[in-house]
């Protein structure tokens, strides 16, 4: 970082801020920065089925400027083969359990803790048992259909006969 600091040095004052901006945001340095902290956010596991794969996925959004509410709901809606559908990864990192699923999603994307609803309607927050089955209803929608093996599938089931609706209380 030294010879970084040497070269920002040796730019005229007046185009130092411009240069820097420009060599920041250049591809590649650019998407391997912020996929290295949108996969934190998104707790990917590179290691877990799937995992490299949407983590390589994410790098490809970021480097197409791909909108992040396109991103987040192609993790969130997707189903297929870890390897030929990368966003399956997302859902794999918690081997599509619908519980692990509604809590992840909610707090990844709303910001939100809803986990503590599963037991009882949240203490400080507006969030009931009702909000978290909902929740866990759509993800119980998707089965790992082949949870020893590596090669894995995620499919939306069939919910025909489905008695929860998905709801949300509203919030003031």
């Amino acid at each position: 970082y030294v010879c970084e600091v040497h070269e920002f040095q040796s730019w005229r004052a007046a185009t130092r801020r411009e240069r820097l901006l420009a060599k920041v945001i250049a591809p590649p340095r650019f998407a391997a920065w912020w996929t290295g902290f949108v996969a934190d956010l998104l707790r990917l596991r590179s290691a877990a089925d799937g995992g490299a794969a949407v983590v390589a996925h994410v790098n490809r959004s970021i480097s197409q400027d791909k909108p992040y509410n396109e991103l987040a709901s192609a993790l969130i809606s997707t189903n297929g083969k870890a390897g030929r559908s990368p966003e399956v990864g997302f859902l794999l990192g918690d081997n599509a359990e619908p519980m692990a699923m509604a809590s992840v999603t909610s707090q990844v994307f709303m910001g939100v803790r809803i986990s503590c609803a599963q037991c009882h309607n949240h203490p400080f927050d507006v969030w009931t048992r009702r909000d978290f089955y909902a929740m866990a209803a759509y993800f119980g929608s998707y089965q790992n259909r082949h949870p020893s093996r590596t090669n894995h599938t995620v499919s939306k089931r069939r919910m025909d006969n489905c008695d929860i609706e998905p709801h949300l209380s509203a919030h003031p």
